[in-house]
């Protein structure tokens, strides 16, 4: 049998595709957060110390193997989405100034303790020490149970990333920011019509739910993905990419 030359290319076994690594790290946030309501004091001090010592060991190792990184390498390796995830979790990304934060922060919201009643549209959700990070990281928030969407009847949810319509229009599900940009308010008593959705606030605020798109122009909605789970329930995806449901010609 002969065996493989040295310099052929090797296949990347278990890579994933980076729709399916944005995903990924929406479970780990998930699961990060599930590990923050842990009821038992003790137990959830031993897992956070386990989780800082982890990433005590991996942010001491990733800045001793950048330093030996040739000049450009670094930017040349975090054009991948996957990597550049990592870098900028560990604060090696170029041009950008270490805050030591851990992953875990990276991962969950640093601002749950504070103005999360104020916040009331997710686009102005944002990391706090990151110029750059200009969305929310990817994590799949479920709704408040006992919830389901019936066709034409729109449901407004207060999420802690802020206020979602969720809307059923010919069996598609569609999810859009519930505050209207016009004006400045949560369109608490809107209308759905077909695909649009009417602003209660006053006339010429009509929105498209496939897309975001106001009627006529100017600012539109910011459009998230949404599914249901297997258990029934519904979650909204943040800082997850969003295709619009529009129609092919």
């Amino acid at each position: 049998m002969t065996p493989p030359r040295q310099d052929s290319p090797q296949p990347l076994i278990g890579y994933r595709t980076n729709e399916e690594w944005v995903d990924l790290l929406a479970q780990i946030a998930t699961m990060i957060e599930d590990l923050e309501h842990l009821e038992e004091p003790d137990l959830r001090d031993r897992v956070f110390n386990a989780l800082q010592a982890i990433d005590a060991l991996h942010r001491e190792a990733l800045h001793r193997l950048v330093r030996l990184f040739k000049e450009g390498v670094l930017e040349q390796v975090a054009t991948d989405p996957a990597i550049r995830t990592l870098l900028e979790m560990y604060d090696l990304l170029p041009a950008t100034h270490a805050s030591s934060r851990k992953v875990w922060d990276f991962l969950t919201s640093e601002e749950k303790a504070e103005g999360r009643s104020e916040r009331s549209d997710p686009s102005s959700f944002k990391r706090a020490g990151k110029a750059d990070l200009n969305a929310v990281q990817p994590h799949w928030r479920p709704v408040p149970e006992g919830h389901s969407i019936a066709d034409a009847e729109p449901v407004i949810f207060d999420l802690d990333e802020g206020c979602i319509v969720v809307a059923k229009v010919e069996n598609q599900l569609h999810a859009i920011a519930a505050v209207c940009p016009f004006h400045r308010a949560v369109m608490r008593g809107g209308v759905l019509r077909g695909f649009s959705w009417i602003c209660p606030h006053g006339p010429g605020c009509v929105y498209d739910v496939r897309n975001g798109a106001r009627l006529g122009g100017g600012p539109g909605l910011n459009c998230y993905p949404v599914r249901t789970t297997g258990s029934g329930g519904l979650q909204i995806g943040f800082g997850i990419p969003y295709e619009p449901k529009l129609p092919a010609f």
